[in-house]
C-alpha cells in the first residue's frame, strides 16, 4: 500500500464485547485490530462498552474509542446498535461499519462488513437457549444478505456459510487471528498456579460449554487411573454452565483429586501451564477456529485435538487428531505422551512447524485490503 492511498474511515462495532466474558471472540477482535499497522491508510473509530479502553489501553491509544450508553442484555444492546450506533456513524461520516459481533443491525449505514466466527447456532441449535436461537436464526441470514462483505476465521466456516446460507464464497474473506508466539515477560511458577498438583498433567483451556466435551477427558482420566498411569487434568477458562456437573462427574469417576478447574487465569499462569503440560488436549465437538491450540503449538506444547469442525484445518500435521467421543483413544494418546518424552518432543516440533506456516499469512494486511476494496465499490 502506498503513501498516496486514500484514508478509509471505518466504524468498528464492539458493543457486544464485555471484556473478560466473551472469550475467543474478544481475543480475535483485539489481536486483529492491534495488528493493523499504524502506517496503514485507515482510521478506525471503535464503538465499545464502558471499560473497553481500560481493558485494552494500547488500542485506546491508537484509535478513538466512543463509549456506548449502558446496555445490559441483548435486547438493549440491539436497540443501541439500531439507534445510537447508527446515529454516531452518520454524524462522523464514516465510509463503512465493521460489525465484529456476528450480526448486522436492522438500521445503520452501509456498506457494512460482518465477522461471523461460526454457524454453531444453526448447525447445533439445541446447544443454545430458545430466545438466542430464534434471534440468530433470523439475524444470521439477514446479516449475510445486508453485508457488503463477510469475514470469517477458517475455510471450514466459509464452507458452512455457503452450505447453510447460500453465501457466494467469493464474498467471504478468511482472516484468522494473527499468531502470537510471545510468552510475555514472565511466567508464574507452576506450584503457585496449581498448588496441589502432584503428577504430570494435560491442559484444556476452554470454558465448560456442552460442546467443549470435557467429559471425554474425565473418562479418559479414569481409564488411565485404572491402569496405574498417574496423569492429572488442568482446565482453565471463565466460569461455564457445566462446571458443577463436571466436578460431580470427576467425583463419580473417582478422579476428583486429579481434576483441577482453575477458572480464568492471568496470561503468565497460562504460559507456564502450556510450557509444562504433557499436552494440550482439545476434544471440542465444534470449533470455528480453535485459537488455544495455536497458542499451545506456538509455545511448544504437544497438541491432541478432536477431528471436528475447523480443528483438522488449523492443527493439520501439527498435532494428533482423534474422534471427539472415543475416551479409550484419548486415554491411549495421553498415556503415550506421558510415558514417552521422545513422542512429546516430536509432537512439539510438529506444532511449532505448523505455527510457522500459519504465521506466514498476514490477516491484518488482508483486513486493510478488504476495507480498501469495499471503499472503492
Amino acid at each position: 500500500m502506498g503513501s498516496s492511498d486514500p484514508v478509509v474511515t471505518v466504524g468498528v462495532n464492539l458493543l457486544w464485547l464485555r471484556s473478560g466474558k466473551v472469550g475467543g471472540s474478544e481475543d480475535y477482535a483485539v489481536r486483529l485490530l492491534s495488528a493493523i499497522s499504524p502506517d496503514a491508510p485507515v482510521r478506525l473509530t471503535l464503538f465499545a462498552p464502558r471499560g473497553f479502553a481500560e481493558a485494552h489501553p494500547s488500542l485506546a491509544e491508537r484509535h478513538e474509542v466512543v463509549v456506548s450508553p449502558p446496555a445490559r442484555g441483548r435486547p438493549l444492546r440491539v436497540f443501541v446498535e439500531n439507534t445510537w450506533l447508527a446515529s454516531q456513524c452518520r454524524r462522523r461520516g464514516l465510509a463503512m461499519v465493521h460489525h465484529f459481533g456476528g450480526t448486522v443491525p436492522w438500521m445503520g449505514i452501509r456498506p457494512a462488513i460482518v465477522t461471523i466466527h461460526d454457524l454453531q447456532p444453526l448447525d447445533c441449535p439445541r446447544r443454545f437457549g430458545l430466545i438466542k436461537r430464534m434471534y440468530l436464526r433470523s439475524m444470521l441470514p439477514w446479516s449475510v444478505r445486508r453485508a457488503e462483505a463477510i469475514v470469517t476465521v477458517s475455510e471450514f466456516n466459509r464452507g458452512r456459510l455457503e452450505e447453510r446460507l447460500g453465501v457466494d464464497p467469493q464474498r467471504v474473506a478468511v482472516l484468522p487471528a494473527p499468531v502470537d508466539a510471545s510468552l510475555g515477560d514472565s511466567e508464574m511458577p507452576l506450584a503457585a498456579a496449581v498448588p496441589d498438583l502432584s503428577h504430570p498433567f494435560v491442559l484444556y483451556p476452554a470454558v465448560a460449554y456442552p460442546h467443549k466435551n470435557h467429559e471425554v477427558l474425565l473418562r479418559a482420566l479414569a481409564r488411565l487411573a485404572a491402569d496405574g498411569v498417574d496423569v492429572e487434568l488442568v482446565a482453565t477458562g471463565a466460569p461455564g454452565p457445566r462446571d458443577a456437573k463436571l466436578d460431580q462427574l470427576a467425583i463419580d469417576l473417582e478422579v476428583g483429586s486429579r481434576w483441577h478447574r482453575l477458572g480464568r487465569i492471568p496470561r503468565p499462569v497460562l504460559d507456564g501451564l502450556f510450557r509444562q503440560a504433557v499436552a494440550t488436549v482439545f476434544p471440542s465437538k465444534y470449533e470455528g477456529y480453535g485459537l488455544p491450540v495455536v497458542e499451545a503449538m506456538a509455545r511448544g506444547c504437544p497438541v491432541v485435538a478432536a477431528d471436528a469442525g475447523a480443528l483438522p484445518e488449523v492443527v493439520a500435521s501439527g498435532g494428533s487428531l482423534l474422534d471427539a467421543d472415543d475416551d479409550a483413544r484419548w486415554a491411549e494418546a495421553i498415556g503415550h505422551l506421558a510415558r514417552d518424552p521422545d513422542a512429546r518432543q516430536a509432537l512439539s516440533e510438529a506444532g511449532q512447524s505448523r505455527v510457522r506456516e500459519l504465521a506466514e499469512f498476514d490477516s491484518a494486511a488482508g483486513m486493510y485490503a478488504l476495507y480498501a476494496e469495499v471503499a472503492r465499490r
